[in-house]
């Protein structure tokens, strides 16, 4: 085979490899492309009890978290984080928290110590809960 057809050959078969790995990459990463959900913020929310944050239909769970924050005008207790449940549902469809956090009013204010707020997080599916390819 004459040198520029090799060159020719082979510059055309990389392409179609090229073309085909994109193809499947795209396929792949538009079907498990993870969405960050956040819920509202749940005033008195870190009060113990389970809360849940679900993912748009049709999508599962990846993982999640939770952030608590003084209410307003408030600060955090002294006594840490109690951290009770932090895991997916049993479908893997949301994510469930239950934590128990106070806050209190500042220095020489009166008032007495009330669950803090709570905000969860969530890393879902986007528009696939089903992550396998093959049949």
């Amino acid at each position: 085979m004459p040198r520029k057809t090799r060159i020719a050959v082979t510059l055309v078969t990389g392409v179609v490899v090229l073309a085909a790995t994109s193809g499947s990459a795209a396929a792949t990463s538009s079907i498990l492309a993870p969405q960050s959900v956040t819920g509202p913020t749940l005033r008195g929310g870190a009060d113990g009890k389970p809360h849940e944050l679900l993912c748009p239909p049709d999508e599962s769970v990846y993982g999640g978290g939770f952030s608590v924050t003084p209410g307003e005008n408030r600060r955090f207790d002294r006594h840490p984080t109690d951290v009770l449940e932090n895991r997916p549902n049993d479908d893997a469809t949301g994510w469930i928290v239950a934590v128990r956090k106070d806050d209190c009013p500042p220095e020489g204010q009166k008032g007495e110590p009330l669950p803090a707020d709570l905000t969860i997080r969530i890393v879902c599916t986007d528009g696939e809960n089903n992550t396998s390819l093959g049949g």
